[in-house]
């Protein structure tokens, strides 16, 4: 995702309706703010919007887990004496389901009572409504695509994996929820794995179908064959033109891999039904492969357990603001555990899911057409939304500016007062172009994969006229373990448990952090925690202990308010804005085999896509370089030139690319410096080890001046 856009058109819509609303708002603004108390309470009273309303006990956000015997771990205040939770419950009646099997089709029976049975939205093209297919319609695709598969010579049950290679649609769910039918595990591939992952993937868990929407996806997995063969089939679930469906169907046949279209295996299966083989709540239904940062992709077991537990802590977490049918926009990659488990909450209560047209710069198009209530993001979407409502701010006549920060003003009282309402004049008139851009009826937005920056958070929860919330979780606890409770104030922290996990903090002596401090690493217990690894059994002992607690590698303290603050890595690695983690060491090991330099500090952080370096140049090497170069100047003097910094950075390129460094590896820029991290100046601890926090301190100016140049 290089390029999150909620699209520049905010920079031509926001001056204009300044400019509309400005006489209502300059009139009204003296009163309001000069009675704004009474007059807020007399809009929450009368707002159609007023199932945003809710007062919230913010006491007491957590309590020691007393009914699970560990006085060290904690989860939510709305948990009560409850134990942990361990299944779903349906939102209209007494029924509970313990299988994202059953929950669907309570979510289907759901819809249908409320008269609105939509379950899965696309668009033909840019010029298109969303159509949609029923929850009938959909539980009778995936029913055809599984009979379909079994026909193949697919088998139910345990033993048999599907791939799924393909981008948010319809036929990704349709074909998971075909699994889901018949107690099989699919298994998501995405396209920046690489090849060499894609490999390990097909091969440990002996894939033999895989449904596919690209092209050129399909070509990687046919040039692959002879690495691969255990690979029988693939699914196109798009028509492609016809030249090139060509020539993938000539390449297939030279390697022996049957091509079938997601349409003839529906009809194959309607041909020749089979009665669905339900699953048990401790199958698995995923194999989702971390990418990691170093090695492999390591295989995460979730079962039914896992994501019914989450389904039914987030069904009580959101249920202040979800009172109706809601609709979700689907974009995040489905591939990752994240977005998947917030689809299979949607679809067990009965709500409806809009897939995006496949171009994340024109998402807002998407937006305004679905109208969603629902929105998971990502810190690099909000911070795209932001730099350009702060771009067109910075434009506004001082008139104008100052009705908009009026507008910030009469919004942050709400905020303070654990409010969300929609006013008639703020946001109906002042704020109504920027809600519009995504939809105009979001309800809640969902930030997670990375940490928000809180100044960005607080300014959205402004403007956005919706809840705009913090998460936190790993794909090894099904992408969700703690989210921050609606209407909180604060910022900079990722909430409290959900009602399915406990958290304790856990010593890490080697960086002098200590539970009874209350800091230390992460860990989550609960039954949204995963089985394991697939095959590998020692990666597994390594991020489960004895007694199943979940080693997030995260170094986290408790806030007074009871809320969860993340403060370090464990590892030494760190998150960028996208998501992807990065293990910096490693790179500058890869580094460091220049014989340029002599010592190297990559940084990066979870506001940032990118990292950068500092660069300590070897001072023999690099002055003997200059010298056959006719390059005058001392080591101080040759790092401030603008040849010997290309000279270091093409060489640290070349590096890079021969030890295959993913693209969001890769150094965008470096500094050169011409000392030495040594013990003295505090950059080395005794034993010659980096001390990357005083690093960072260190070069601060430096770092955000790489940062500042390359934006």
């Amino acid at each position: 995702m290089d390029r999150l856009v909620i699209d520049n058109s905010l920079s031509n819509s926001l001056p204009t309706t300044l400019a509309v609303g400005g006489a209502l708002a300059l009139v009204a603004g003296a009163i309001i703010h000069r009675h704004r108390d009474k007059f807020t309470s007399l809009l929450v009273e009368n707002l159609a919007n007023d199932e945003l309303n809710r007062d919230t006990d913010w006491a007491n956000l957590t309590i020691p887990a007393r009914t699970q015997g560990h006085s060290e771990a904690r989860v939510a205040a709305s948990l009560g004496s409850r134990p942990l939770l361990v299944k779903g419950k349906c939102a209209t009646d007494d029924r509970t389901f313990s299988t994202f099997y059953e929950g669907f089709h309570i979510g289907k029976a759901i819809a249908t009572q409320h008269g609105d049975d939509r379950c899965l939205g696309y668009r033909v093209d840019r010029n298109s409504e969303y159509q949609w297919t029923t929850y009938g319609e959909t539980n009778d695709a995936a029913t055809e695509i599984g009979s379909g598969l079994i026909q193949l010579g697919e088998s139910h049950g345990q033993n048999t994996f599907i791939g799924i290679y393909a981008i948010n649609s319809v036929e990704w769910m349709t074909a998971a929820l075909a699994c889901h039918s018949h107690s099989m595990i699919y298994v998501p591939l995405y396209d920046t794995l690489g090849e060499a992952a894609i490999v390990h993937i097909v091969n440990q868990t002996s894939l033999k179908t895989v449904f596919v929407d690209k092209a050129e996806n399909v070509l990687i997995l046919l040039k692959l064959v002879e690495q691969i063969s255990t690979l029988k089939r693939i699914i196109l679930t798009k028509k492609f033109p016809d030249e090139k469906d060509l020539e993938i169907r000539k390449k297939a046949k030279e390697v022996g891999i049957e091509i079938m279209s997601f349409n003839q295996l529906r009809e194959l299966g309607r041909s020749k039904p089979v009665a669905h083989h339900p699953p048990k709540p401790e199958d698995i239904f995923e194999i989702c492969y971390t990418s990691g940062t170093t090695g492999l992709p390591k295989g995460a077991m979730l079962t039914h357990k896992n994501v019914v537990c989450l389904i039914q802590a987030a069904a009580e977490f959101f249920r202040p603001v979800f009172t109706d049918l809601e609709v979700l926009i689907s974009y995040l990659p489905l591939a990752h555990s994240y977005e998947q488990t917030i689809e299979l909450y949607c679809l067990c209560q009965g709500f409806k899911i809009g897939y995006y047209l496949g171009d994340v710069r024109q998402l807002s198009d998407d937006l305004a057409v679905l109208k969603p209530t629902l929105m998971p993001c990502v810190p690099r979407l909000l911070n795209r939304m932001y730099d350009n409502i702060q771009a067109t701010i910075l434009q506004l006549t001082p008139f104008k500016r100052y009705l908009f920060n009026m507008a910030l003003s009469a919004k942050a009282h709400e905020v303070d007062q654990h409010r969300i309402a929609r006013h008639m004049i703020w946001d109906k008139l002042l704020l109504k172009r920027i809600q519009q851009r995504l939809g105009g009826r979001i309800k809640l937005i969902v930030s997670g994969a990375a940490p928000l920056s809180p100044t960005i958070h607080q300014f959205l929860k402004r403007v956005c006229g919706a809840y705009v919330v913090e998460g936190y979780g790993q794909t090894e606890c099904c992408g969700i373990s703690t989210c921050q409770v609606l209407g909180d104030e604060t910022v900079g922290n990722i909430g409290v448990p959900l009602n399915c996990n406990m958290i304790k903090l856990a010593d890490v002596p080697d960086m002098q952090y200590f539970a009874k401090d209350n800091v230390g690493e992460l860990c989550i217990k609960g039954a949204n925690v995963f089985k394991g690894y697939y095959k590998d059994e020692e990666k597994t002992r390594e991020a489960l202990d004895n007694d199943g607690w979940l080693h997030t590698g995260d170094v986290a303290r408790w806030a007074p308010g009871g809320q969860i603050e993340i403060i370090d890595r464990k590892k030494h690695m760190f998150k960028l804005a996208q998501g992807e983690y990065v293990a910096p060491e490693r790179i500058e090991n890869i580094h460091v085999q220049s014989h340029y330099i002599a010592q190297v500090f990559v940084y990066g952080n979870g506001y940032k896509s990118f990292t950068v370096a500092i660069i300590v140049p070897d001072a023999d090497i690099l002055e003997k370089y200059a010298r056959k170069n006719n390059i005058s100047g001392d080591i101080v003097e040759l790092c401030k030139k603008k040849e010997i910094k290309e000279l270091i950075f093409n060489d640290i390129k070349r590096l890079e690319k021969a030890n295959l460094l993913k693209g969001f590896e890769m150094v965008k820029d470096i500094y050169l410096h011409p000392e030495l991290f040594t013990v003295e100046n505090n950059l080395l601890t005794p034993t010659m080890k980096t001390k990357r926090p005083e690093l960072g301190k260190y070069f601060e100016k430096e770092l955000e001046e790489m940062y500042k140049n390359i934006e």
